[in-house]
């Protein structure tokens, strides 16, 4: 009974072990991302399948921890790691909440969907392509910020220090409320440069609501032109 017992912990264990010339499959109800990471990037990418994958290359034959509980797919570092995690997500799929933060490492992701998205950024830096999130805070100290044609449901709210980068929204800026607050560096909406802070800009009436604070930052805002719409 012992060795019974033993045996299925066992099934049970390896069901969720990662290896890193593979790609684990998660439960197909995952809909929560919670990941943790230090020198570690990770880049999160569409694919043509129907459940959640990921797979990472670490030096030195290292592993990550990557534990499932209900809803939730969890990873972290078990010891002090460089390498990168590799995130699928279904092109259909849109997750409830992902929350994603690294140290002296790269955030990028494409394609992703989700209600709730919370990053955070130190040392590093942070791309988003052509995503959809409902609501979004992030944050970045010490590197650079690329988002491109991500698409804000209701808010976001982007908080910069020390850092470069540009911001491009896939929509006019009269279906956006940006406010903003930018104290050093250079701050361009448009093309144009703003140096009054705090300030707002687009339709204060909008429903998307941005809100924009960088510290010491080169940051460049745009907003989609009416001929480039399709």
């Amino acid at each position: 009974m012992k060795k019974t017992y033993l045996f299925l912990l066992g099934l049970i264990f390896c069901s969720h072990a990662v290896f890193a010339d593979g790609l684990t499959y998660v439960r197909p109800k995952t809909a929560i991302l919670d990941i943790e990471l230090s020198q570690v990037n990770l880049i999160v990418a569409p694919h043509d399948e129907d459940r959640i994958a990921y797979r990472y290359e670490l030096k030195e034959g290292k592993k990550l921890s990557c534990v499932e509980t209900f809803k939730t797919l969890r990873i972290r570092e078990l010891k002090p790691a460089e390498g990168t995690l590799y995130l699928f997500i279904p092109k259909t799929t849109l997750l409830e909440s992902c929350s994603f933060r690294s140290t002296r490492a790269d955030i990028s992701a494409e394609g992703l969907q989700t209600v709730r998205l919370l990053v955070t950024v130190n040392i590093g830096s942070l791309s988003l392509k052509e995503c959809r999130l409902k609501t979004a805070v992030m944050n970045l100290a010490r590197g650079n910020i690329q988002l491109t044609k991500t698409e804000i449901v209701r808010s976001c709210s982007i908080a910069v220090t020390q850092a470069h980068g540009s911001i491009t929204f896939p929509r006019e800026a009269e279906q956006y409320h940006l406010n903003y607050v930018h104290n050093g560096g250079t701050l361009t909406i448009d093309s144009t440069e703003y140096t009054k802070s705090p300030g707002e800009y687009g339709n204060p009436k909008a429903k998307r609501y941005i809100m924009f604070s960088g510290g010491v930052s080169t940051i460049s805002i745009a907003f989609a032109k009416k001929e480039e719409l399709p």
